[in-house]
């Protein structure tokens, strides 16, 4: 590396790979798993003002607090729109800082290299790669509990941790759990608590209390703003707790598949955690205490990841928040490895690499060629938008709202039950077409007439219905 590019700050080389990653072709692909749901509530937020009970096409929402839509419709009211830029700025840009944190505390206990190095391992693990540009809330949940974990260490490590520090903490897990719900604050309850009953640091727990209070009383003040009768059981069905009662064998597979699949979705950072732990208990049998580091990244990253390992059906991308500690762990591995010339820091390096190659590839390259396929409910949009223009009437969608798919369709769209007595002529349906032969059947003063345009891998169909002749 010549000397003048030594000379640029790790922070501009981590943003520059970030942009190369993320940045081009960002809106070529149409939204896709959650990402209309936030989209559409944001764009709801913006149309009505209601920030507490949003809806989706008509049914509201109230399943947890909408933090991401809040910032969704906050960057839109900046550009003008929302639509692919604005819903999936923020979790970009969470991805950015959490890299960012990563590099600032791996580089306190390590070199430049192995700083940055601990930054790529983050952002290109496949677990981040999968959301590197969706808009969905893991990212910046991830962001949130490792930023507050930051602010807590930097008070300990000093051997103090004040009330304004704590307070700090209590407000980004505040912020976390208006993101997602307050199990997303476990990691840094249970990481923190766990460290401080190890080292004895009984005095600290009222610190920790006052903490976690803020978060707990602050999803009690927004569930006592938006309760309504029938609200508890969805509220359970979101925490799975609903059904506890529990199928061992499609459990036992479940966590099996759990417990395979995160040392996977955490490369290249696993490939150097044997090297940590065989450094830790090395420094032990000779009495050597391990960088003060490790035990609260450790304890961070394995109890609430040990918590979700048990608990029925638990995802490997509900464990996000630990992959900046684990790559934080790998920075701090790879420097002695490479000092060694150890095959495991080779193969982490080189891993890293074809992952960022991978995504810039994928992102640059690849996405231009697929245009036409990842952009068709985009397309198909704008043609039913022109239909129901050609002869207006309401819009109306039947059962639950498939928002990645008509999101892109801009006319008022509101979602019914087949027996609801709204649904009245004329008007127009988008529902699958056994929905619409029900309707036929349940309504006979109804004609329906089915129209060409369809929303493809949804099941939609667009149909018009009249009042039937005499």
């Amino acid at each position: 590396m010549t000397p003048l590019l030594l000379r640029v700050p790790a922070t501009v080389w981590i943003v520059l790979v970030w942009a190369i990653a993320v940045l081009p072709n960002l809106s070529v692909r149409s939204f896709k798993w959650e990402e209309g749901n936030n989209a559409i509530l944001a764009r709801d937020m913006l149309a009505r003002g209601y920030l507490l009970e949003p809806e989706i096409l008509g049914l509201r929402f109230a399943e947890k607090p909408s933090l991401l839509p809040w910032l969704i419709a906050g960057t839109a009211w900046l550009t003008g729109t929302v639509d692919e830029w604005s819903a999936r700025l923020p979790p970009m840009l969470a991805v950015l800082g959490t890299a960012l944190l990563v590099h600032r505390l791996t580089r306190r206990y390590a070199s430049a290299p192995a700083a940055l190095f601990a930054a790529g391992a983050f952002m290109f693990s496949p677990l981040l790669l999968r959301k590197l540009a969706v808009s969905e809330p893991d990212t910046l949940v991830t962001f949130l509990s490792f930023a507050a974990f930051v602010v807590w260490w930097d008070g300990e490590a000093r051997g103090r941790v004040t009330a304004g520090r704590w307070l700090a903490c209590g407000g980004l897990l505040t912020a976390l759990a208006m993101t997602k719900g307050p199990q997303t604050i476990g990691f840094f309850a249970l990481g923190v608590a766990g460290y401080l009953v190890v080292r004895r640091r009984w005095a600290a727990l009222p610190g920790l209390a006052l903490c976690l209070g803020l978060p707990a009383a602050a999803t009690i003040a927004w569930a006592a703003a938006v309760y309504r009768a029938g609200d508890l059981p969805v509220w359970f069905t979101y925490l799975r707790l609903h059904d506890l009662r529990v199928n061992l064998p499609h459990y036992l597979r479940e966590r099996v598949r759990f417990a395979g699949g995160l040392p996977i979705d955490l490369l290249p950072s696993t490939i150097l955690l044997p090297s940590v732990l065989v450094a830790w208990r090395r420094r032990a049998r000779v009495g050597a205490a391990p960088s003060p580091i490790l035990p609260p990244l450790v304890l961070y990253a394995g109890l609430c990841t040990l918590a979700l390992l048990a608990w029925p059906g638990a995802k490997t991308r509900y464990a996000m928040p630990v992959a900046p500690v684990v790559a934080v762990m790998a920075g701090l591995a790879i420097e002695p490895l490479w000092r060694r010339r150890h095959w495991a820091g080779a193969v982490a390096l080189a891993t890293a690499v074809i992952l960022f190659v991978y995504q810039a590839v994928l992102q640059t390259v690849a996405l231009p060629f697929v245009a036409e396929d990842v952009g068709t409910t985009r397309r198909l949009g704008v043609a039913i938008d022109a239909t129901v223009r050609a002869a207006p009437a309401p819009v109306f969608t039947i059962g639950r709202p498939q928002s990645n798919k008509l999101f892109y369709v801009t006319q008022p769209i509101r979602s019914v039950a087949l027996s609801d007595a709204s649904l009245s002529a004329p008007a127009w349906v988008l529902a699958p077409r056994s929905d619409l032969g029900r309707l036929e059947k349940l309504r006979p003063d109804l004609t329906v007439q089915e129209v060409a345009t369809a929303l493809p891998g949804a099941g939609l169909v667009l149909a018009r219905i009249e009042p039937r002749p005499g």
